[in-house]
């Protein structure tokens, strides 16, 4: 009887250990930079990431020496520390700020990307692995933006169980929604968004990622913020990916991610990346209980111009 209670007693801890929710406050460790890039190019940077046969499956954007930006992706590695050895393959068609995902209603790997024909383009593929394998590219968002210098930057994708969601911004204050019924997807969002957030250029800047939280009731968007100490992320919540979102870890000193609580001392920047997902479909799902960032970040005091800044990937994982 005592065995069995004690069974029961584990049994009943571990699945209560399964369900957590996202902290108020952050605190991470960091690794150091994982992985350098090949000969050719100066910085990886703009991390997409699926898990994907039991492995690691990363695409990026590229800059070389000169004036050239690019992308990329790295042969499947099964742990962070093999990533500086996996292969690197450069995209003979440019895939900039890439967004990997499994579109599963339709049994379709999707690479998402900005600075193709219109704002934001698709490309699709049955093999993820291979970087040059990708369809022609077809229109994700025909719209344009007031107000911005750059126009529609930064694009991501997810999905509830009746539509699918394009966020992005504008490096000018405001993330912008679209969406469409989930049956249309992919294809064309379309020409029209809507502002969903709105602050000061530096608060609310690029890179803008959305979650479904594992076991929650919750969605998580993380956006790119610019700070006296570097560049950070600030987050939000919401219940509904159609609704309105509420600020939750977003200043300098108490961001989700950033100087005051990376745990790096390579960084200062926490700068545009992906959270690593439970899966690799269009739910874009994390675990709370077990949150990593897969982010870009630049050795302390390395300077240039902004495509020749160094940026290498690297690991934050939650204390908890």
């Amino acid at each position: 009887m005592l065995s069995i209670t004690l069974a029961l007693l584990a049994s009943t801890a571990s699945l209560v250990a399964a369900q957590c929710s996202l902290p108020s406050t952050y605190s991470w460790t960091s690794t150091g930079a994982l992985a350098n890039p090949k000969s050719g190019w100066v910085a990886l940077k703009d991390f997409t990431h699926v898990p994907y046969n039991g492995q690691h499956l990363v695409y990026a954007t590229t800059h070389d020496p000169g004036s050239s930006w690019g992308s990329m992706n790295f042969g499947l590695f099964s742990d962070w520390s093999n990533m500086s050895s996996a292969t690197q393959t450069g995209m003979t068609g440019s895939t900039v700020a890439p967004t990997l995902l499994y579109f599963a209603p339709k049994d379709i790997w999707v690479l998402a990307y900005q600075w193709g024909t219109t704002a934001f383009s698709y490309k699709t593929s049955k093999d993820p692995t291979n970087a040059n394998g990708w369809s022609s590219a077809q229109a994700l968002f025909s719209g344009t933006i007031s107000g911005s210098s750059t126009g529609c930057i930064d694009q991501t994708l997810i999905g509830d169980s009746t539509n699918m969601y394009l966020f992005f911004a504008g490096d000018n204050g405001k993330i912008y929604r679209a969406s469409m019924p989930i049956g249309n997807f992919p294809g064309n969002f379309g020409t029209t968004s809507t502002v969903i957030l709105s602050d000061t250029t530096n608060n609310l800047f690029e890179a803008v990622q959305v979650y479904t939280v594992a076991g929650q009731n919750q969605y998580l968007m993380i956006v790119e913020s610019i700070g006296s100490n570097g560049r950070y992320f600030r987050s939000f919540t919401a219940t509904s990916l159609s609704g309105s979102w509420t600020p939750q870890a977003t200043s300098e000193s108490a961001p989700f991610a950033g100087k005051a609580n990376s745990g790096a001392t390579w960084s200062n920047d926490i700068s545009h990346g992906d959270l690593i997902r439970n899966n690799s479909d269009q739910t874009m799902t994390i675990d709370p209980c077990n949150l990593q960032l897969l982010y870009q970040g630049r050795a302390t005091g390395s300077g240039g111009t902004y495509g020749q800044l160094p940026y290498r990937p690297a690991i934050l994982t939650l204390k908890r």
